[in-house]
């Protein structure tokens, strides 16, 4: 990654709780930069790397593929070049290439853009089970507005959320993402899954509660949070306040990928 390191400090708030890890992204460009990044929830999640990164332009940023990874777009406009191909940002979207070396990012005079680059390490499984994915999964540019995505429904959850899978599994392999939206009172019930490590992302907007067996914390818009693996957990939040957070699910190996059974495709919950 072409990157410049600025020194600057993000807020890593535990609140006492060993078990739920938050960290609050630091939203804010020192006069004069152009460009900052900062590790977030270092260690957290195995041979995976989580870097917010910040753009002022005007700025045309490289990035280079070296592991695989993806961009998640949270705040801000610009545009994405890859593979010959050009798509424009828009909060909230995600991007994933494995047919390119490098993809450019263009940021326009007045705009400033942010978004999360999630890189990881695959093993020798991992190599061996991407032979068996749908060609057009590896090999085309994968770029999508979240309200573009396919909506979903699980038990756990109210008819008022709007749930959507933003990377559905064979991407990435053992690794699947979404997002979870309603307005209080409402509630994600309590759930367990101790296979895949979980974190949580605050889209623009959230302001909720996560509780992980007996510890709670809140969690804020622009924080990322680590739900402790094999918790009961779950999540409130109060009226009139908004629940958008994303997970990402990073599954201890293949066989866990069956959790995602659980979610419905609206159309299919339906016809039942």
């Amino acid at each position: 990654m072409l990157l410049n390191f600025i020194n600057h400090a993000s807020v890593l708030d535990t609140t006492g709780l060993d078990e739920i890890r938050v960290q609050k992204l630091n939203m804010k460009l020192e006069p004069g930069s152009k460009i900052y990044s900062e590790k977030l929830l270092q260690g957290e999640i195995a041979e995976t790397e989580i870097n917010h990164i910040i753009i002022a332009g005007p700025y045309t940023h490289t990035e280079s593929l070296s592991k695989e990874f993806d961009n998640i777009f949270i705040k801000g406009p610009g545009m994405l070049a890859a593979g010959g191909q050009n798509f424009k940002i828009e909060p909230e979207s995600i991007s994933l290439s494995s047919i390119t070396e490098n993809i450019k990012i263009q940021v326009s005079e007045n705009d400033t853009l942010h978004y999360l680059n999630i890189q990881k390490k695959l093993t020798a499984q991992d190599m061996e089970d991407i032979k068996d994915f749908p060609a057009t999964n590896r090999g085309e540019i994968y770029f999508m507005n979240f309200d573009s995505c396919i909506a979903y429904t699980e038990k756990i959850k109210s008819p008022n959320t709007i749930s959507r899978t933003v990377l559905p599994k064979n991407y990435v392999p053992r690794v699947a993402m979404g997002t979870v939206q309603t307005i209080g009172p409402d509630e994600v019930g309590a759930h367990e899954h101790p296979m895949l490590d979980q974190l949580f992302l605050g889209l623009a907007g959230n302001d909720v509660i996560v509780y992980a067996d007996d510890k709670s914390v809140h969690f804020p818009e622009f924080s990322i949070l680590h739900i402790p693996i094999g918790s009961s957990h779950w999540v409130t939040v109060d009226e009139g306040k908004s629940m958008y957070y994303q997970w990402m699910d990073f599954f201890i190996d293949k066989e866990g990928e069956e959790w995602l059974k659980t979610h419905k495709p609206v159309n299919e919950y339906n016809k039942k």
